[in-house]
């Protein structure tokens, strides 16, 4: 869930893909135009799809894809729980 934003601030989002197929990267992709939209309102501060190497401590919104498949992916899942204010 976000975090609530200052009005000038950008929502810091992140993707994560554990044990899948990586449909639910292909699709966010599949927004085509909209990702401008979105990248208007959002900075995307960790995913796959960017070379960004360590996950970051102030993430607003963080979409997982996928399950719990080995311990890489439980240590990456507990980072993305822990930096969660408010986590469902």
């Amino acid at each position: 869930m976000a975090k609530k934003q200052k009005s000038d601030s950008k929502i810091r989002l992140a993707t994560a893909w554990l044990g899948g197929c990586s449909g639910c990267h292909m699709s966010f992709l599949d927004l085509d135009e909209k990702l401008v939209d979105l990248f208007a309102v959002a900075d995307l501060v960790y995913s796959p799809i960017a070379d960004i190497k360590e996950f970051p401590h102030d993430v607003d919104v963080t979409l997982v894809e996928g399950a719990v498949a080995n311990v890489d992916h439980l240590e990456l899942a507990e980072k993305i729980q822990g930096t969660q204010q408010d986590c469902h």
